[in-house]
């Protein structure tokens, strides 16, 4: 799904809620970690003088809304997922995101896929960009961590799964080439996606 905007647009309504201009690079640096992580960075970055809790039921509530108002689907991802499901065994989401807002995102969207497992924040210990997550998926499907491969749109979900020992493919829908470049292939599309995986 077509997560980031979303992300980037509540980031931006968080700022405006407390008078900050988000810069850039804030938003590149920032993708795919874990909530709790996101809120004191955001807290640290623009010294705000907030309660924790305050700015995470603020940071919640705007980016609820804005999920539930922008979901979609990345360009050409239907189209891959459909074939690709019929020629692997096992399709997993690992996410940074709680289980509540998953359920939530799932269940007030036009959003349904058929993932083997999904592996949230709620089911680790430790989030990305620490190799829990893929290695909790590995155990759940039960393959090896060096048979899976792995999409990722963010530098904190290549480092958790090349950490984990998995193959990785970044897809610049989100980030930059450059700051995908520890993933052992680049993409910038599902398409080009679909045509790596006929050839490696």
């Amino acid at each position: 799904m077509q997560s980031e905007d979303v992300y980037d647009k509540a980031t931006l309504k968080l700022g405006d809620l407390y008078g900050v201009k988000i810069p850039e690079p804030f938003f590149e640096a920032n993708r795919g970690i874990a909530e709790a992580i996101f809120y004191k960075r955001f807290k640290n970055t623009f010294d705000l003088k907030v309660d924790d809790e305050e700015l995470q039921e603020n940071g919640r509530r705007i980016l609820w809304n804005e999920f539930s108002a922008s979901v979609k689907y990345t360009p050409g991802f239907q189209k891959f997922f459909t074939k690709i499901r019929k020629q692997v065994n096992h399709i997993a989401l690992v996410t940074a995101t709680s289980r509540l807002l998953i359920n939530e995102i799932f269940q007030n969207s036009n959003i349904s896929i058929d993932f083997d497992c999904i592996v949230t924040a709620d089911d680790v210990k430790r989030n990305k960009p620490a190799p829990d997550p893929y290695l909790k998926t590995c155990e759940l499907l039960e393959i090896d961590p060096g048979r899976a491969l792995v999409i990722e749109d963010s530098p904190t979900g290549i480092r958790s799964a090349t950490d984990a020992g998995c193959q990785t493919v970044g897809i610049t829908t989100s980030c930059s080439q450059k700051s995908l470049k520890e993933a052992n292939f680049i993409v910038d599309s599902f398409g080009e996606l679909e045509e790596l995986l006929t050839i490696v």
